[in-house]
Formats: C-alpha cells, structure tokens, sequence
C-alpha cells in the first residue's frame, strides 16, 4: 500500500463550507471507487475561526485543504487526479511516507470515540514544510525525525501527530515539498495563544524557534488552521 497526499489551493474567499460538503460527500464515494482505503479531508472551513500559526497570505491563492488516502499503489489510484482536479485552481499531489508519531490518547488527550466522517474534536494544522536549503538531505532527515518531532511533543500540548515525508509529486508541476505535517490540537485559543502554544512557558517557544529555523526553510513555511474528517 502506499500513501497519497493532495493540495488543493484555490481562492482563499471561496465557499469553505460547499467544499467540505464536496470533499466529505460525492468526492469521497467517487474516490473509493477507484480504490481509495482510509481517506482523511483536512478542510478550512467555516468551523474555523482562525488562519493558523503561518497562514496562506490572504486575497490571494493558497492552500484550503488536503485529502489523504491509501492505494494498493501511487500508480494504482485510477481517474483520482481527475475527480480532485476540477476543485481548485491547482491540485498538487504527492507519493509519501506516513509515520503517524502520536495517536490520540497514546500522550495526552482521549483516544478516539467519534465515528467516521464526523469532525474531529479541536484543530488540526496542516504544515507544509520544506528543507533548510543549508542542509543536506540527510541531516535535514535526522534533525527533523531524532530532534524536531520528539522536542515538540515535549514543548507543546499536541493531541496528535501524522508525519509525512514527501518522496515525489504524482501530478505534473506540482510544487517541490520535503514534508506534509498534519498536527492536532485541544482547541483555536491554545494555538493563537503563542505562549499557550508551548505549554506556557517562554522558554519552550526559544527552544522552538532555534529548532524549526536550523531545520526548515523559514521563508517557505506554511502553518494552516483546518478541520479534520477521518472518512475510514
């Protein structure tokens, strides 16, 4: 099985709400027809108050959801860029690999009680990060799995944490990623609140932003407040 991940970036004054119900609905059936298994939407619609930690620029295009589902294989996934096409301006899809690092309850939180296809409880950020051009693969790799995803889970009040390392797009002239971060969090006032963010302490928000600069391409990275609905 491999996993794919797709953008979809279109206006960010668009109709939120008419898109969730697409996504959630028709879209969802019409991709498991041809052979989606455990299909995720991540959506900013009207159920979010908030843009997230580093946001698309407004008033222009970016980034307002992502759908994620597992295929027997990346190219396996039958008419699935064409179904998802028509809801964006672009849609960017990627090959990854999934290391889903927390699960609910594993740390901190309730495990898992709602049904398939309701919201999920809190907010969820979709980060899209990409290497600190400084770096190598290999020692962004290291920094990033040994140092950045355990001293987080430490720093911040985190419910839940899906990692997913871009390996290549599966769509012609999708943007370059090195990562796809889909983050769960309690609610939209820990997240604006950024000394809140970091389990209220100053420190850990230093020790934070020393990590996310030596690893990341600062100028690049994108934080976006979403909703979560785990299709099944």
């Amino acid at each position: 099985m491999e996993k794919l991940v797709y953008l979809i970036r279109t206006r960010t004054d668009m109709d939120r709400a008419a898109l969730r119900d697409q996504l959630v609905g028709d879209v969802a059936e019409q991709l498991r027809a041809e052979g989606a298994r455990d299909l995720s939407v991540h959506v900013a619609d009207d159920r979010v108050d908030i843009a997230g930690p580093m946001p698309e620029p407004t008033g222009g295009v970016g980034v307002v959801a992502a759908v994620s589902a597992w295929f027997a294989a990346h190219d396996l996934r039958g008419a699935t860029d064409e179904i998802l096409r028509p809801l964006g301006v672009r849609v960017d899809g990627y090959l990854v690999t999934e290391s889903v690092w927390s699960e609910f309850g594993q740390r901190r939180g309730s495990p898992r009680k709602w049904r398939d296809g309701e919201r999920s409880p809190g907010l969820v950020t979709v980060a899209l990060v990409h290497r600190n051009p400084a770096l190598d693969e290999r020692t962004f790799r290291d920094l990033w799995y040994l140092h950045q995803s355990p001293m987080s889970e430490e720093v911040q009040p985190r419910l839940r944490y899906v990692r997913h390392g871009v390996v290549h797009p599966v769509t012609s002239g999708a943007e370059a990623l090195d990562g796809i971060v889909v983050e769960t969090w309690p609610s939209e006032a820990i997240v604006s609140d950024i000394v809140a963010f970091h389990n209220g302490d100053p420190g850990n928000l230093e020790v934070m932003l020393d990590s996310v600069g030596a690893t990341f391409d600062l100028s690049r990275l994108r934080s976006i407040a979403m909703s979560e609905y785990l299709l099944g």
